[in-house]
Protein backbone atom coordinates (compact mmCIF):
# COMPACT_ATOMS: atom_id res chain seq x y z
CA UNK A 1 0.00 0.00 0.00
CA UNK A 2 1.38 3.72 0.70
CA UNK A 3 2.48 5.60 3.10
CA UNK A 4 2.77 9.94 3.20
CA UNK A 5 2.51 12.54 6.04
CA UNK A 6 -0.21 14.99 6.30
CA UNK A 7 -1.95 17.32 8.71
CA UNK A 8 -5.28 18.22 8.09
CA UNK A 9 -6.42 15.62 5.19
CA UNK A 10 -7.71 13.05 3.90
CA UNK A 11 -5.86 10.95 1.14
CA UNK A 12 -7.49 8.38 -0.28
CA UNK A 13 -4.86 5.59 -1.80
CA UNK A 14 -4.92 3.05 -4.67
CA UNK A 15 -2.77 0.12 -4.97
CA UNK A 16 -2.34 -2.41 -7.57
CA UNK A 17 -2.20 -6.48 -7.00
CA UNK A 18 -3.72 -8.79 -4.95
CA UNK A 19 -4.81 -8.45 -1.71
CA UNK A 20 -2.02 -9.44 0.60
CA UNK A 21 0.67 -8.12 2.04
CA UNK A 22 3.42 -6.29 -0.21
CA UNK A 23 7.11 -5.89 1.02
CA UNK A 24 7.74 -2.48 2.76
CA UNK A 25 11.12 -0.85 2.33
CA UNK A 26 12.01 1.72 4.99
CA UNK A 27 13.85 4.62 4.78
CA UNK A 28 15.20 7.18 7.33
CA UNK A 29 12.60 8.96 7.29
CA UNK A 30 9.82 7.49 5.04
CA UNK A 31 8.40 3.86 3.67
CA UNK A 32 7.44 3.36 0.37
CA UNK A 33 4.84 0.18 -0.15
CA UNK A 34 5.15 -0.98 -4.11
CA UNK A 35 2.21 -0.40 -6.68
CA UNK A 36 0.84 2.58 -4.58
CA UNK A 37 -0.63 5.38 -5.68
CA UNK A 38 -2.77 8.52 -4.45
CA UNK A 39 -6.19 8.59 -5.64
CA UNK A 40 -7.42 11.44 -3.94
CA UNK A 41 -6.42 14.14 -1.48
CA UNK A 42 -9.19 15.87 0.33
CA UNK A 43 -7.56 19.30 2.64
CA UNK A 44 -9.78 19.37 6.04
CA UNK A 45 -9.96 22.85 8.19
CA UNK A 46 -10.15 21.10 11.61
CA UNK A 47 -9.06 18.07 13.74
CA UNK A 48 -10.90 14.55 12.61
CA UNK A 49 -11.79 12.35 15.05
CA UNK A 50 -13.54 9.54 13.08
CA UNK A 51 -14.26 8.26 9.71
CA UNK A 52 -15.91 5.53 7.78
CA UNK A 53 -16.88 4.28 4.40
CA UNK A 54 -20.70 5.09 2.89
CA UNK A 55 -20.53 2.49 0.35
CA UNK A 56 -23.43 2.38 -2.07
CA UNK A 57 -21.96 6.03 -3.27
CA UNK A 58 -18.58 5.48 -2.18
CA UNK A 59 -17.85 8.22 0.06
CA UNK A 60 -15.75 8.73 3.07
CA UNK A 61 -17.73 10.45 5.81
CA UNK A 62 -15.48 12.08 8.29
CA UNK A 63 -16.00 13.86 11.36
CA UNK A 64 -13.91 16.69 11.92
CA UNK A 65 -14.23 18.96 15.21
CA UNK A 66 -13.13 22.49 13.62
CA UNK A 67 -12.23 25.85 15.01
CA UNK A 68 -15.57 27.79 13.68
CA UNK A 69 -18.03 24.60 13.42
CA UNK A 70 -18.43 20.80 14.08
CA UNK A 71 -19.01 18.50 11.28
CA UNK A 72 -19.45 15.82 9.02
CA UNK A 73 -17.51 16.16 5.71
CA UNK A 74 -18.29 13.79 3.22
CA UNK A 75 -15.39 13.38 0.35
CA UNK A 76 -16.26 11.84 -3.43
CA UNK A 77 -13.17 9.67 -4.46
CA UNK A 78 -14.69 10.17 -8.09
CA UNK A 79 -14.81 13.59 -8.46
CA UNK A 80 -12.87 14.81 -5.52
CA UNK A 81 -15.69 16.83 -3.86
CA UNK A 82 -16.76 17.74 -0.38
CA UNK A 83 -20.14 18.08 0.80
CA UNK A 84 -20.31 19.39 4.69
CA UNK A 85 -22.82 18.49 7.13
CA UNK A 86 -22.86 20.94 10.44
CA UNK A 87 -23.81 19.67 13.81
CA UNK A 88 -24.83 21.89 16.38
CA UNK A 89 -22.89 24.40 18.72
CA UNK A 90 -21.15 22.24 21.34
CA UNK A 91 -21.94 18.38 19.57
CA UNK A 92 -18.48 17.43 18.75
CA UNK A 93 -19.19 14.43 16.85
CA UNK A 94 -16.40 11.26 18.40
CA UNK A 95 -17.33 7.99 17.07
CA UNK A 96 -19.28 7.41 13.61
CA UNK A 97 -20.86 3.97 12.67
CA UNK A 98 -22.93 3.03 8.83
CA UNK A 99 -25.26 1.19 7.38
CA UNK A 100 -26.94 0.53 4.09
CA UNK A 101 -30.17 -1.29 2.37
CA UNK A 102 -28.92 -1.86 -1.02
CA UNK A 103 -32.33 -3.14 -1.70
CA UNK A 104 -33.83 0.81 -1.01
CA UNK A 105 -30.86 2.12 -1.93
CA UNK A 106 -30.71 4.20 1.17
CA UNK A 107 -28.06 4.79 3.89
CA UNK A 108 -27.27 6.38 7.22
CA UNK A 109 -24.87 7.31 8.90
CA UNK A 110 -24.85 7.63 13.30
CA UNK A 111 -22.89 9.99 15.38
CA UNK A 112 -22.04 9.89 18.65
CA UNK A 113 -22.06 13.50 20.26
CA UNK A 114 -20.25 14.68 23.04
CA UNK A 115 -23.52 16.73 23.98
CA UNK A 116 -24.74 13.02 25.00
CA UNK A 117 -27.56 13.02 21.73
CA UNK A 118 -26.82 10.40 18.81
CA UNK A 119 -27.54 11.66 15.29
CA UNK A 120 -28.73 9.62 12.46
CA UNK A 121 -27.82 11.18 9.20
CA UNK A 122 -29.69 10.07 5.87
CA UNK A 123 -26.80 9.76 3.81
CA UNK A 124 -28.41 8.28 0.83
CA UNK A 125 -27.08 8.80 -2.95
CA UNK A 126 -28.86 11.30 -5.21
CA UNK A 127 -29.71 13.52 -2.27
CA UNK A 128 -27.96 16.03 0.13
CA UNK A 129 -27.18 14.70 3.68
CA UNK A 130 -29.26 15.81 6.68
CA UNK A 131 -29.80 14.99 10.04
CA UNK A 132 -33.42 12.79 10.23
CA UNK A 133 -33.23 11.58 13.97
CA UNK A 134 -31.71 13.12 17.22
CA UNK A 135 -31.88 11.13 20.54
CA UNK A 136 -30.85 12.15 23.49
CA UNK A 137 -30.37 8.80 24.86
CA UNK A 138 -27.15 9.58 27.65
CA UNK A 139 -27.28 12.36 30.23
CA UNK A 140 -23.39 12.51 29.50
CA UNK A 141 -21.09 12.20 26.16
CA UNK A 142 -21.80 9.68 23.47
CA UNK A 143 -18.64 8.29 22.85
CA UNK A 144 -19.44 5.10 21.06
CA UNK A 145 -22.14 3.83 18.67
CA UNK A 146 -22.62 1.11 16.48
CA UNK A 147 -25.39 -0.33 13.72
CA UNK A 148 -25.89 -4.04 13.78
CA UNK A 149 -25.23 -5.79 10.54
CA UNK A 150 -28.88 -6.17 9.19
CA UNK A 151 -29.79 -2.64 10.66
CA UNK A 152 -31.74 -3.54 13.36
CA UNK A 153 -30.49 -2.29 16.36
CA UNK A 154 -28.56 0.96 17.01
CA UNK A 155 -26.55 1.02 20.56
CA UNK A 156 -24.56 3.63 21.92
CA UNK A 157 -21.92 3.89 24.81
CA UNK A 158 -21.34 6.98 27.34
CA UNK A 159 -18.31 8.12 28.86
CA UNK A 160 -20.28 7.11 32.14
CA UNK A 161 -19.93 3.20 31.57
CA UNK A 162 -23.47 2.91 30.35
CA UNK A 163 -24.60 1.10 26.76
CA UNK A 164 -28.24 1.60 25.44
CA UNK A 165 -29.72 0.23 22.92
CA UNK A 166 -33.32 1.24 20.57
CA UNK A 167 -34.16 0.00 17.25
CA UNK A 168 -32.64 1.38 14.45
CA UNK A 169 -36.16 2.60 13.28
CA UNK A 170 -38.27 2.48 16.24
CA UNK A 171 -39.03 3.89 19.70
CA UNK A 172 -36.56 5.22 22.61
CA UNK A 173 -33.80 3.76 23.77
CA UNK A 174 -33.63 0.46 26.32
CA UNK A 175 -30.34 0.25 28.78
CA UNK A 176 -28.49 -3.09 28.90
CA UNK A 177 -27.37 -4.33 31.84
CA UNK A 178 -23.77 -3.01 33.04
CA UNK A 179 -20.64 -3.75 34.98
CA UNK A 180 -21.04 -3.35 38.80
CA UNK A 181 -21.21 0.65 39.83
CA UNK A 182 -17.71 0.36 41.50
CA UNK A 183 -15.89 -0.86 37.97
CA UNK A 184 -17.87 1.39 35.81
CA UNK A 185 -15.76 3.56 33.39
CA UNK A 186 -16.00 5.48 30.06
CA UNK A 187 -16.96 3.15 26.93
CA UNK A 188 -14.56 3.26 24.51
CA UNK A 189 -15.62 1.13 21.93
CA UNK A 190 -18.64 -0.74 20.43
CA UNK A 191 -18.83 -3.71 18.05
CA UNK A 192 -21.43 -5.86 16.06
CA UNK A 193 -20.74 -9.83 15.33
CA UNK A 194 -20.97 -10.05 11.64
CA UNK A 195 -21.81 -13.43 11.75
CA UNK A 196 -24.47 -13.01 14.68
CA UNK A 197 -26.25 -10.21 14.62
CA UNK A 198 -27.54 -10.44 18.52
CA UNK A 199 -23.79 -10.20 19.65
CA UNK A 200 -22.29 -6.87 20.55
CA UNK A 201 -19.05 -5.86 22.76
CA UNK A 202 -18.02 -3.29 24.44
CA UNK A 203 -14.98 -2.33 26.27
CA UNK A 204 -13.89 0.70 28.62
CA UNK A 205 -11.28 3.31 29.88
CA UNK A 206 -10.70 0.90 32.53
CA UNK A 207 -10.07 -2.50 30.98
CA UNK A 208 -13.33 -4.16 31.02
CA UNK A 209 -14.94 -5.94 28.44
CA UNK A 210 -18.81 -7.13 28.27
CA UNK A 211 -20.58 -8.87 25.41
CA UNK A 212 -24.50 -9.03 25.35
CA UNK A 213 -27.00 -11.02 23.32
CA UNK A 214 -28.67 -7.85 22.04
CA UNK A 215 -31.86 -9.63 21.62
CA UNK A 216 -32.12 -10.51 25.36
CA UNK A 217 -31.07 -7.50 26.46
CA UNK A 218 -28.69 -9.38 29.06
CA UNK A 219 -25.26 -10.70 29.16
CA UNK A 220 -23.43 -13.40 27.31
CA UNK A 221 -20.66 -12.51 29.01
CA UNK A 222 -18.31 -10.53 30.74
CA UNK A 223 -14.77 -9.87 31.51
CA UNK A 224 -13.71 -7.45 34.04
CA UNK A 225 -10.42 -6.25 34.07
CA UNK A 226 -9.55 -8.11 30.64
CA UNK A 227 -6.48 -5.38 30.03
CA UNK A 228 -4.37 -3.18 32.35
CA UNK A 229 -6.26 -0.28 31.08
CA UNK A 230 -8.13 1.08 28.20
CA UNK A 231 -9.20 -0.89 25.32
CA UNK A 232 -10.23 0.15 22.24
CA UNK A 233 -8.93 -2.18 20.20
CA UNK A 234 -12.56 -4.43 19.53
CA UNK A 235 -13.07 -6.62 17.04
CA UNK A 236 -15.41 -9.73 16.31
CA UNK A 237 -13.57 -12.63 13.97
CA UNK A 238 -15.35 -12.68 10.43
CA UNK A 239 -14.78 -16.66 10.18
CA UNK A 240 -15.70 -17.60 13.46
CA UNK A 241 -18.64 -16.57 15.21
CA UNK A 242 -17.62 -17.22 18.80
CA UNK A 243 -14.14 -15.17 18.37
CA UNK A 244 -13.63 -11.86 20.02
CA UNK A 245 -10.34 -9.73 19.87
CA UNK A 246 -9.34 -7.57 21.97
CA UNK A 247 -6.29 -4.94 22.13
CA UNK A 248 -5.47 -2.46 25.21
CA UNK A 249 -2.98 0.40 25.97
CA UNK A 250 -1.55 -2.53 28.19
CA UNK A 251 0.22 -4.13 25.03
CA UNK A 252 -1.51 -7.08 24.67
CA UNK A 253 -3.67 -8.98 22.18
CA UNK A 254 -6.20 -11.59 23.73
CA UNK A 255 -8.25 -14.15 22.63
CA UNK A 256 -11.87 -14.83 23.75
CA UNK A 257 -14.12 -17.55 23.34
CA UNK A 258 -18.19 -15.80 23.35
CA UNK A 259 -19.91 -18.86 23.52
CA UNK A 260 -17.80 -20.42 26.74
CA UNK A 261 -16.87 -17.54 28.47
CA UNK A 262 -13.15 -17.88 28.53
CA UNK A 263 -10.02 -16.11 27.11
CA UNK A 264 -7.83 -18.61 24.65
CA UNK A 265 -4.73 -16.98 23.79
CA UNK A 266 -2.89 -13.61 25.22
CA UNK A 267 0.49 -11.89 23.10
CA UNK A 268 2.28 -9.82 23.22
CA UNK A 269 3.38 -6.60 21.04
CA UNK A 270 5.56 -4.08 20.88
CA UNK A 271 3.66 -0.95 21.92
CA UNK A 272 0.05 -0.61 23.34
CA UNK A 273 -2.92 -0.53 20.90
CA UNK A 274 -5.22 1.71 20.18
CA UNK A 275 -7.50 -0.16 17.39
CA UNK A 276 -7.81 -3.81 15.56
CA UNK A 277 -9.18 -4.91 12.14
CA UNK A 278 -9.77 -8.17 11.20
CA UNK A 279 -9.86 -9.12 7.02
CA UNK A 280 -12.75 -11.23 6.18
CA UNK A 281 -10.30 -13.30 4.66
CA UNK A 282 -9.61 -14.56 8.05
CA UNK A 283 -5.91 -14.42 8.44
CA UNK A 284 -4.69 -11.16 8.25
CA UNK A 285 -5.27 -8.89 12.00
CA UNK A 286 -4.22 -4.93 11.69
CA UNK A 287 -3.54 -3.02 14.46
CA UNK A 288 -3.21 0.50 14.81
CA UNK A 289 -0.75 1.29 18.03
CA UNK A 290 -0.91 4.44 20.65
CA UNK A 291 2.69 5.73 18.52
CA UNK A 292 1.02 5.75 15.75
CA UNK A 293 2.34 2.54 13.99
CA UNK A 294 0.70 0.22 11.61
CA UNK A 295 1.41 -3.57 12.33
CA UNK A 296 -0.18 -6.33 10.64
CA UNK A 297 -0.21 -9.86 12.36
CA UNK A 298 -0.96 -13.35 9.94
CA UNK A 299 -3.12 -15.33 12.97
CA UNK A 300 -1.69 -18.46 11.27
CA UNK A 301 1.89 -17.47 12.90
CA UNK A 302 0.67 -15.71 15.46
CA UNK A 303 1.63 -17.67 19.41
CA UNK A 304 1.95 -16.73 22.28
CA UNK A 305 5.27 -16.08 23.98
CA UNK A 306 6.76 -13.87 26.41
CA UNK A 307 8.97 -11.73 24.06
CA UNK A 308 6.53 -9.12 21.38
CA UNK A 309 5.13 -10.95 18.58
CA UNK A 310 6.75 -10.11 15.52
CA UNK A 311 4.34 -8.48 13.33
CA UNK A 312 3.80 -9.91 9.22
CA UNK A 313 4.06 -6.23 8.45
CA UNK A 314 5.42 -3.06 10.33
CA UNK A 315 5.12 0.49 9.74
CA UNK A 316 6.13 2.94 12.11
CA UNK A 317 4.62 6.51 11.72
CA UNK A 318 7.40 9.68 11.67
CA UNK A 319 5.53 12.18 13.53
CA UNK A 320 6.64 15.34 15.25
CA UNK A 321 3.69 15.24 17.64
CA UNK A 322 3.12 10.91 17.63
CA UNK A 323 -0.56 10.44 18.35
CA UNK A 324 -2.30 7.34 18.29
CA UNK A 325 -3.63 5.33 14.99
CA UNK A 326 -6.98 5.73 16.55
CA UNK A 327 -9.14 2.97 14.21
CA UNK A 328 -7.94 0.57 11.35
CA UNK A 329 -10.47 -1.20 9.36
CA UNK A 330 -10.52 -3.26 6.70
CA UNK A 331 -13.18 -3.19 4.30
CA UNK A 332 -14.73 -5.32 1.28
CA UNK A 333 -11.27 -6.95 1.44
CA UNK A 334 -9.41 -4.65 -0.62
CA UNK A 335 -9.86 -1.30 1.12
CA UNK A 336 -8.29 -0.28 4.43
CA UNK A 337 -9.45 3.27 6.18
CA UNK A 338 -8.16 4.30 9.27
CA UNK A 339 -8.62 7.30 11.92
CA UNK A 340 -6.19 8.74 13.68
CA UNK A 341 -5.71 11.09 16.55
CA UNK A 342 -4.61 13.88 17.16
CA UNK A 343 -2.63 14.59 14.33
CA UNK A 344 -0.09 12.87 11.43
CA UNK A 345 1.04 9.57 11.14
CA UNK A 346 2.83 7.44 7.98
CA UNK A 347 0.91 4.27 7.16
CA UNK A 348 1.27 1.29 5.30
CA UNK A 349 -1.57 -1.23 4.32
CA UNK A 350 -2.03 -4.78 2.93
CA UNK A 351 -4.56 -4.16 0.84
CA UNK A 352 -5.73 -2.41 -2.49
CA UNK A 353 -7.35 0.70 -1.58
CA UNK A 354 -6.16 2.46 1.75
CA UNK A 355 -7.42 6.03 2.82
CA UNK A 356 -5.45 7.71 5.58
CA UNK A 357 -6.51 10.53 7.44
CA UNK A 358 -4.23 12.92 9.60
Amino acid sequence: MGFWERRGSLILLECEGEASVPQLQEEKSFGVLHDCEIAAEFPLEGRATSLCWETLSQRIVVAVNGPKSDRLCFCDAGDESLEDVSLPSGARALDLSFFSDPERHKSWVAVACSDGAVRLVDTSPQRAASVVRTSYAHGVEATAVAISREGKFLASGSSSGHVVLQPFHGSGPTPLPGMLEADEAGIEALCYSSLRQELLAASDQQGNLQVWDAEALRHSCRFPMAHRGAVRGLTFSTQNSDLLITGGDDAELIFWDVKNAKQIQQVSVESGISSLSYHSGGYLLASGTTDGAVLIFDLRTLVAKKSPAEPLQRFTAHSDDGGALRAISFMDEVKLKAKFHPGSAKLGCTCQRFERLG
